[in-house]
């Protein structure tokens, strides 16, 4: 039985948009706590909802893509730590995340 992750997960502190799919208006900067290809942890300031299907963004290495909220736990000063599965077959192969990359 396999235990643990199954891919490396880069950490980093990378600020992102993250906004509810069905409503833009619902929008909110977060921060990437660590990333890897398959999905992110990232700290907000607002609770998400489990199945929620989100936009995540980075105007810095222009990434966006559709991901789902697979959990949402009350982390430091009322921030909460959301994990994304991030839904590939939506966004370009060119703005995957690629680990390995300088």
């Amino acid at each position: 039985m396999q235990t643990g992750r199954t891919e490396p997960r880069m950490a980093t502190n990378t600020v992102a948009t993250l906004e509810a799919a069905d409503e833009p208006s619902i929008s909110e900067t977060a921060v990437f706590a660590n990333i890897s290809e398959h999905g992110a942890r990232i700290i907000t300031g607002r609770y998400w909802s489990r199945g929620t299907q989100v936009i995540v963004s980075d105007a810095l290495v222009n990434f966006r893509t559709r991901a789902e909220v697979v959990y949402c736990s009350p982390c430091i000063s009322r921030r909460y730590a959301v994990g994304l599965k991030f839904n590939w077959p939506n966004a370009p192969a060119s703005h995957r995340f690629d680990p390995r990359a300088p």
